[in-house]
């Protein structure tokens, strides 16, 4: 397994930042599409969450299980197997939200629109889900 690409005091400090700018990414971040998804709970009773790069289509929000720097699914990815049902804040918005893992050709056109993906992709030793949160009221 490789290193981590973020320490949990980084995330932890972006998290931070990103809900005191109202939802919004910030410094280096800033202009990016980037949201919050709160997926399971940590040892201690916390939420466990992840920032994530989205792309919004039709209300719906599709996120790749990249986990950059770790040849492994993240854990968020483990946390909507167990219960695909979550919420993200984003631009300002907390919204809860089902996830569904996207599969043969729906992926392949999800990966097609976004070339950077297709890269990460071929890098990989592992086939990197794509994952579909939609608006939900549960």
């Amino acid at each position: 397994m490789s290193k981590k690409m973020f320490s949990n005091q980084e995330i932890s400090d972006f998290v931070d930042e990103f809900r005191a700018n109202g939802g919004r990414p910030a410094g280096q971040y800033a202009g990016a599409t980037l949201l919050l998804l709160n997926s399971g709970q940590e040892a201690d009773g916390t939420p466990h969450v992840s920032p994530l790069n989205f792309y919004a289509d039709a209300g719906r929000y599709f996120v790749y299980a990249v986990n950059p720097g770790v040849d492994e699914n993240p854990r968020w990815l483990h946390d909507l197997r167990a219960d695909p049902q979550a919420t993200i804040e984003v631009e300002g918005q907390t919204l809860q939200v089902t996830a569904a893992e996207v599969h043969g050709p729906k992926r392949d056109e999800m990966y097609a629109r976004y070339p950077q993906f297709t890269e990460l992709q071929a890098a990989a030793t592992r086939l990197i889900p794509v994952v579909e949160l939609a608006p939900t009221g549960f």
